[in-house]
């Protein structure tokens, strides 16, 4: 976690530390902390490299579901175009998380990154009606 002394959440997600994640964002630690090289938040770190479990305890802990990085990339995004296998266990909390975002009224299949940008930038994202 050396890489990422600033931001303790994002370096359990990148090393892979499920329960160091699970123990900080039950203390509301770094939820939403961001990767200084591209903004990534921890979800979007953890939806990145197939951590479903540890972005559906994010979510379950209050994370920004509508956070993206530099790029306009999001958690939702990726449960679309994830590798993992499925119906592993993974896959069964990947689909958790689809159906936690749609309880939140995100917009399934979610935008895409350049759509995410232009929304942001014109002040529409998240949508008006989004539950946080």
């Amino acid at each position: 976690m050396s890489n990422y002394p600033d931001v303790p959440v994002l370096g359990a997600v990148m090393n892979s530390r499920t329960e160091k994640v699970r123990e900080l964002a039950a203390k509301g630690i770094g939820l939403n902390e961001r990767a200084p090289e591209n903004q990534a938040t921890p979800m979007i770190a953890a939806s990145d490299t197939d951590q479903w479990p540890v972005v559906e305890i994010l979510i379950d802990h209050g994370a920004d579901v509508w956070a993206h990085d530099e790029f306009g990339i999001t958690s939702a995004q990726r449960t679309i175009t994830s590798r993992i296998l499925r119906g592993s266990d993974e896959d069964k909390a990947r689909l958790r998380v689809i159906e936690k975002l749609k309880a939140r009224g995100y917009p399934f299949p979610p935008p895409d990154a350049d759509t995410v940008l232009a929304l942001d930038k014109a002040g529409k994202w998240p949508p008006v009606d989004a539950r946080r």
